[in-house]
């Protein structure tokens, strides 16, 4: 989760989503009590969130965040439509799976997946904002992207883009070691400062919206879960590895047009279609060994 949490496109909701521990992320979170907190009541807390389980998850989040990251940003910049290929494959495959999941399907249930789709897809094309990020935007833009980011198709790391503070949580990351290895009390004050405001707005912002989905959950099952279908589908527009060569406008162009688009050269289709397929396998075999979740 923590090393997709930080590429613009791809949400740390829909890992959650697929490896099935949603629902159970958002119990330990709902769980979670200031009012304990503030009375030094740790044991209870431990328990009530789940405690091994939530630890555990951290853990695997920050090392992503530092570690995982990495990598992926190598991907994305030196094999775009390698890494790209595999993640569409993936959520191509969940949206697909979970589809097949729906009972006794009826019209209502593709109106709930259509709104969700097109929302998903919209939030994609916002444009991004132009801002000095001070610590109170960065506050509030955290508490708006931890609540994006807990939803399966809505990538927290693209509402910063949009808020125009993406880079400075990049800045931030890459600067939380450097400085207490290089200690210079400026700096530090500084970075972590602005750490202390986007965890409490992260944590504000995941107590807050927690509660909401977990009612849908309990209350609206069939729904919510139609309409996180739906969010996870809306993201594949903007995993499709081929955008610059083959989308809609070159698709229809001969219809519209006598111009000549660039074409998409063989070795680029052979590659976006085994990293696709590989995406699609890798789903195949992890559901085979643990279902995301029963029918609904």
């Amino acid at each position: 989760m923590g090393s997709v949490d930080i590429i613009p496109g791809i949400s740390g909701g829909t890992i959650a989503f697929i490896t099935g521990i949603y629902s159970k992320l958002l119990k330990s979170i709902d769980r979670f009590s200031f009012k304990k907190l503030l009375k030094g009541q740790f044991r209870n807390i431990w328990n009530d969130i789940n405690g091994p389980f939530i630890l555990l998850l951290f853990l695997g989040i920050i090392s992503g965040i530092f570690f995982l990251s990495g990598i992926l940003i190598y991907l994305f910049k030196n094999h775009p439509n390698s890494i790209t290929s595999f993640l569409f494959g993936i959520i191509f495959a969940t949206f697909f799976q979970f589809i097949g999941l729906i009972k006794n399907k009826k019209i209502g249930d593709f109106f709930y997946l259509t709104i969700s789709l097109i929302i998903s897809i919209l939030l994609t094309q916002l444009n991004t904002f132009n801002v000095e990020p001070s610590l109170v935007y960065l506050f509030f833009s955290s508490i708006v992207a931890v609540s994006a980011m807990i939803l399966p198709g809505i990538s927290g790391a693209m509402i910063f883009l949009i808020l125009g503070v993406y880079n400075e949580i990049l800045f931030i990351i890459q600067n939380s070691i450097t400085v207490l290895i290089d200690f210079d009390m400026k700096d530090f004050l500084n970075i972590y400062s602005k750490i202390f405001v986007l965890c409490f707005g992260v944590i504000f912002g995941l107590k807050i919206f927690s509660k909401v989905v977990l009612w849908f959950f309990n209350n609206k099952r069939r729904k919510t879960l139609l309409i996180l279908t739906g969010l996870v589908g809306g993201s594949l527009p903007t995993l499709w590895p081929l955008k610059d060569c083959l989308n809609f406008d070159i698709l229809i162009s001969p219809f519209t047009s006598d111009k000549i688009f660039i074409t998409c050269k063989i070795y680029q289709i052979v590659e976006c279609i085994f990293f696709i397929l590989a995406g699609v396998i890798l789903i195949l075999v992890f559901n085979r060994l643990k279902k995301p979740i029963e029918n609904f």
